[in-house]
Parts: C-alpha cells; sequence; structure tokens
C-alpha cells in the first residue's frame, strides 16, 4: 500500500507541474520555471528508483518495513515541499518557510517511530567487541527515539508561529532536541 502511495504522489506531483506549465496561471517558461516546477518531482523519481534498487536478499527482510516507512514519509515530504513550492511560485503569499519546520518534524517523527525496529542481531559466535556494540546500539535506540518524537511534534507547532519567528523557533527545537537526544543516548550506554 505505501508504495502504491509513492508512486501515486510522484505522478499526482508530476501532473501538478505540467498543469502549472501549461494552464497559463503564470509565465513558467519565459520566467525559468521550469527547473523549479520539475526539480522536486524528479528527486522523487530518483528516491523510488532507490527505494527499488534496495537489495532483495534475506538479511534486509526484516528491515523492510521501516525502510518503505522511512521512504514513504520522505516522499510525503517532498510533496508537501513541492505543493508549498508551486503556490509560492503562483505568487499566491504562501509563507514557504513554514515548511522547513514541518517536513523536519514528519522526519523527526517517522525516524524515531521507525528506529527502534532496526535492533542488531547479535550473533553467538561474534567477538565481544561486536556484541558490545550491538548491545550499546540497541539498548541507546529507545532512549534516542524519545526526544525525537518529543521534537518532531514541537516543530510541528513551530510552523504556526509568526512569520518572523519560525526560523529562530525551529532552530531552537532542533538543537534542544538534538542535544537531548545525544545526552540520552550517551547516558544509557
Amino acid at each position: 500500500m505505501k508504495k502504491l502511495g509513492m508512486f501515486m504522489l510522484v505522478v499526482v506531483s508530476f501532473a501538478v507541474s505540467i498543469f502549472v506549465l501549461f494552464s497559463g496561471g503564470m509565465d513558467a517558461a519565459a520566467e525559468g520555471m521550469v527547473v523549479t516546477l520539475f526539480s522536486i518531482p524528479f528527486a522523487m523519481g530518483l528516491v523510488i528508483i532507490s527505494f527499488l534498487a534496495i537489495p532483495k536478499q534475506s538479511e534486509f527482510e526484516r528491515y523492510r518495513k521501516g525502510l518503505e516507512s522511512i521512504f514513504f514519509v520522505l516522499i510525503l515530504v517532498l510533496t508537501i515541499i513541492h505543493s508549498g513550492l508551486v503556490f509560492y511560485l503562483m505568487d499566491s503569499g504562501f509563507p514557504i518557510m513554514m515548511l522547513v519546520p514541518l517536513g523536519v518534524g514528519l522526519v523527526l517523527i517517522a525516524t524515531a517511530n521507525t528506529l527502534p525496529r532496526f535492533q542488531l542481531e547479535t550473533p553467538p559466535a561474534s567477538s565481544e567487541y561486536t556484541q558490545s556494540t550491538h548491545n550499546v546500539w540497541n539498548k541507546g535506540l529507545r532512549p534516542f527515539s524519545r526526544p525525537l518524537i518529543i521534537g518532531g511534534l514541537a516543530m510541528l507547532l513551530c510552523t504556526f508561529l509568526p512569520q518572523h519567528l519560525i526560523l529562530i523557533g525551529f532552530l531552537t527545537v532542533l538543537a534542544c532536541t538534538l542535544l537531548t537526544a545525544v545526552y540520552f543516548a550517551i547516558r544509557t550506554s
């Protein structure tokens, strides 16, 4: 279902770009906006290609759902950015700065929700160093994820700030989120 959703978002983004280009609502070709209209849909296409190029080996099978979620959210964020860019190019007065905390917040929430799925298995015949590294990784995942979820939600709230405070609020929340996440990850290891 996520694969179909990703393909549909890419097709819709290309369709919107083509419609805006030929609708006559703006003189896109004369202003050099063709590259601007199609750069994000092409980037979405590259994301889809890289998602399909993930090796289909048995080692990656247990990570399949997590990787699908990450790629779906990435396509979703690119679609949101593309929509905002189209509104901005059509001189609608859309505040494009509000897309920064929205996109990063969604990525942080998706990463934090998906990260605990990537627990490392420790083979019984592995070295002591490998076992300790895997144990530190597995113990640090959940404490690292909690601040990312809270920070992602706080970033989503930053989109409702006044226009001149969005960037300041975003950078403050981002710094606090990353410092807190690293602190909790180090404290548990």
